[in-house]
């Protein structure tokens, strides 16, 4: 039978080994960051309002920090949108994109996958459905949306970002 000792014991030797991956391979480090914000419990704030369409945000937090921003853009045209933002403290991590739709055709739907691994701003690794690609976003700063996003306290602030 284990005690709390035994698993607070066992969370340091993880933390431990977590900080060691993230020093030996910055992709490993933020596959485990990912990975914990979409298996821990957070607490959600949720935003509507209208763009071109309506648009949905939550922000997810842990322990009173933003570590995940969610944007459904909803369908503009023949095109759903989605994007996912993950933060570890202030710092951008990985960016989820989801694009369904495109020009109508006879009984398909087009789906497309995109996802950025980013260290210090950089995408370090960049995948178009699962298989490597050319960054669309190379570099991020405190002017993209993802960092403006961060900082917006509000719904007001949270459309200016995203209604421009």
């Amino acid at each position: 039978m284990s005690t709390k000792k035994d698993t607070a014991k066992l969370v340091r030797e993880a933390d431990k080994k977590m900080v060691k991956e993230v020093t030996q391979d910055p992709i490993i480090g933020i596959k485990t960051t990912v990975e914990h914000i979409n298996t821990v419990k957070l607490t959600k704030k949720h935003f509507e309002f209208e763009c071109d369409e309506l648009t949905k945000v939550d922000y997810f937090y842990e322990h009173d920090k933003i570590v995940k921003i969610s944007v459904d853009f909803g369908t503009i045209g023949d095109v759903y949108a989605k994007e996912d933002y993950y933060y570890n403290g202030d710092q951008l991590v990985f960016k989820y994109e989801f694009v369904e739709g495109g020009p109508a055709c006879e009984g398909c739907i087009e789906t497309h996958e995109y996802r950025s691994y980013v260290h210090h701003n950089q995408v370090i690794k960049y995948l178009k459905d699962k298989g490597s690609s050319t960054c669309r976003k190379c570099e991020f700063t405190n002017r993209s949306k993802e960092y403006q996003l961060l900082k917006a306290g509000n719904a007001a602030e949270i459309k200016a970002v995203l209604c421009t």
